[in-house]
């Protein structure tokens, strides 16, 4: 967007959705659904038979929109404090 990077998503091999981020003046405006297309098209093409990440609490509400579901909350200690996160998984 006007020479600036306003978000990225990094797929792997195996389905994982490893980094999904929109810049918060952004977000709401398309460019997280139009990157999730992108990595499902991508994924169709590989022949994978699904997405999966883990995902924030914020962030939840965005990929459950997109057809994922949660299969685990989880909690994880970034330098010392615990956070939630859920992995969730999309069938393709």
């Amino acid at each position: 967007f006007d020479g600036q990077a306003i978000g990225f998503a990094d797929l792997e091999p195996d389905g994982h959705i490893d980094r999904f981020f929109v810049h918060a003046d952004h977000q709401g405006c398309g460019v997280g659904s139009t990157m999730m297309k992108s990595l499902v098209a991508e994924a169709m093409r590989t022949n994978c038979q699904r997405l999966f990440a883990e995902v924030s609490i914020t962030a939840r509400p965005f990929f459950e929109r997109h057809g994922f579901t949660v299969l685990a909350e989880q909690e994880v200690v970034v330098r010392g404090v615990a956070l939630t996160n859920y992995r969730m998984e999309r069938h393709l």
